[in-house]
């Protein structure tokens, strides 16, 4: 049997008098891919996290009305060019997947608002996958919510797909939490959050859902996930 290319963690901390976890996730970053499925994590048998922003026109009870955050993976011909839409194109922080002079996968971000900007910096892109960083929020960043960021590692070339899992953080909360950690958060974005945040894993041969236990059926545009392992439960 092949080795699961991922490997799984909660992680807590103890501040303010309470306990918080959170649910990471762990791959090479040659295989974090942006996949847009417009459908119920539930329903998918990628195993990663929530991806970018979106927009829902009915309470996220039906595939959204359309993606707001740049999902590109190269090859794939199912993708989203824009940070915000066409007409109202926005400046985000972005993760950039690219091949090095020695044809190794490496992580960077860009501020872009479409992936033409990304690709001009970055013509060796193999992922692009819109967020926000963590002075990009304004008065919503100071609210407790479910969380999700992504942060990549050059040094060993991973990438860790994290979600809140028993309690809700603002957004200086979570970066405390990420720098606690062990990460530089200028290595990171922050994701959609709020209800949509939700990690779909596997262990020991069992599907497991992290982050926001009652919303597991919101429907949301795109995720990340571990390319190259679905898990059919």
């Amino acid at each position: 049997m092949s080795t699961v290319p991922y490997t799984f963690q909660i992680r807590k901390f103890n501040q303010f008098g309470a306990e918080y976890e959170y649910a990471i996730l762990r791959t090479d970053l040659s295989r974090v891919k942006p996949e847009i499925i417009n459908a119920q994590m539930k329903t998918k048998p990628h195993i990663g996290i929530n991806g970018g922003f979106f927009h829902s026109t009915d309470d996220y009870k039906s595939p959204p009305a359309g993606l707001r955050a740049i999902s590109w993976w190269k090859g794939d011909s199912n993708s989203y060019r824009y940070n915000g839409t066409a007409s109202n194109q926005l400046s985000r922080k972005t993760f950039v997947a690219y091949r090095d002079s020695n044809n190794l996968t490496r992580g960077a971000y860009i501020y872009a608002k479409n992936l033409d900007e990304v690709l001009a910096n970055y013509p060796t892109a193999t992922a692009a996958i819109g967020g926000n960083d963590y002075n990009d929020w304004g008065l919503d960043g100071t609210f407790a919510t479910w969380r999700s960021a992504f942060v990549w590692d050059n040094s060993y070339r991973y990438g860790y797909m994290i979600v809140t899992q028993n309690k809700t953080v603002n957004i200086g909360t979570l970066k405390t939490h990420i720098e606690a950690m062990g990460f530089d958060p200028v290595n990171s974005i922050v994701l959609d959050g709020s209800g949509s945040s939700t990690m779909r894993v596997v262990e020991n041969g069992t599907v497991k859902l992290y982050s926001t236990q009652k919303e597991h059926g919101r429907y949301i545009g795109n995720m990340i996930r571990v390319f190259g392992y679905d898990f059919y439960s």
